[in-house]
């Protein structure tokens, strides 16, 4: 499992600051929720968190390691973000969505092991989607 903090975060497009000195921390092995009216910088904040979006100011941690001197690929294995709004082909499943976190740890050749596919269902299952 892994732990996300940040310290006093500040996140801007262009000269708008969307989130200023902020500081959090979401407990490892635990499901949160951020609730907010649209454009409150839900959105803007998981961005910020994973890297996405680039802070103007603070830091991110990741397992207490600052997640701006961690390899790319060591981040996508601990963090995944899937779109509330995901361009998709018809006919791809939830699961398929959710495999898409795996891609990191997976193999040269691209194919989930059972860990891949563990790693799927129990995440399935603690969020209760199907």
């Amino acid at each position: 499992m892994t732990q996300i903090s940040a310290e006093a975060i500040a996140i801007a497009y262009d000269k708008m600051t969307i989130i200023d000195d902020l500081s959090l921390r979401i407990p490892q092995g635990e499901i949160t929720t951020i609730i907010g009216a649209n454009g409150a910088g839900k959105s803007t904040l998981l961005k910020g968190l994973t890297r996405l979006l680039p802070l103007n100011k603070g830091a991110v941690y990741l397992d207490g390691q600052s997640i701006a001197k961690l390899a790319t690929k060591e981040v996508a294995k601990k963090i995944a973000l899937l779109p509330q709004v995901q361009e998709t082909t018809d006919g791809t499943t939830v699961y398929e969505l959710v495999s898409y976190g795996r891609f990191p740890h997976q193999s040269y050749l691209g194919k989930l092991s059972q860990t891949d596919k563990d790693t799927i269902h129990w995440a399935m299952e603690a969020t209760k989607i199907t």
